[in-house]
């Protein structure tokens, strides 16, 4: 993942250096670990909770970021709303409506955020595998990675869309689904 001169091994002598550089992929033997992904041997829960614990934190820390935005992306904002940047809306939000307005409504965007990026984890590295095995096998494939993500988003999405409130859409997706499947079965 590290690109192409990801590992090299120089050695220095009197009148310069000499580097020999391989890719990750074809180096996969070394016994250095590769920190951005879990070994091939981890299991399909260990992606869902690694997925669970990276989505939660990461809604945790962006939320009160997410949520100045959009209070500055308003189209009617109070006059008295009005922001310079966004620390400056942060600083102005939390010092006249206390400490946790930013915060409100964090518990919910959380709650959701675990079984959704679980699902996403677990989904692409599934997905990503399974196809990289049969597109090119023992190798990295640019149309498994992309098919992989399209997947998982929509197991993400379907997910997340009830946790933040997008129930209309939901319905209106589960009614288009039923009809579909109507049709089909007919």
């Amino acid at each position: 993942m590290g690109g192409i001169f990801s590992r090299c091994r120089c050695r220095w002598f009197n009148k310069g250096a000499s580097c020999r550089c391989s890719s990750s992929s074809s180096n996969s033997n070394s016994n250095e670990p590769e920190y951005e992904s879990l070994p091939e041997t981890a299991s399909t829960s260990t992606h869902m909770i690694a997925g669970a614990v990276a989505g939660v934190l990461e809604h945790c820390v962006m939320y009160p970021i997410d949520c100045v935005k959009t209070r500055m992306q308003s189209l009617q904002p109070d006059p008295a709303a009005r922001y310079r940047n966004v620390m400056d809306a942060l600083k102005r939000i939390v010092r006249t409506e206390g400490f946790w307005r930013p915060m409100r409504g964090l518990n919910v965007t959380a709650t959701g955020a675990g079984p959704a990026h679980a699902l996403y984890f677990a989904c692409y590295e599934k997905i990503k595998k399974t196809l990289s095995d049969t597109i090119h096998p023992g190798g990295n494939s640019h149309i498994a990675n992309g098919a992989a993500g399209c997947v998982a988003t929509l197991f993400h999405d379907a997910a997340m869309n009830p946790a933040e409130g997008n129930v209309d859409s939901i319905k209106n997706l589960t009614a288009n689904v039923a009809l579909i499947v109507f049709y089909l079965n007919v």
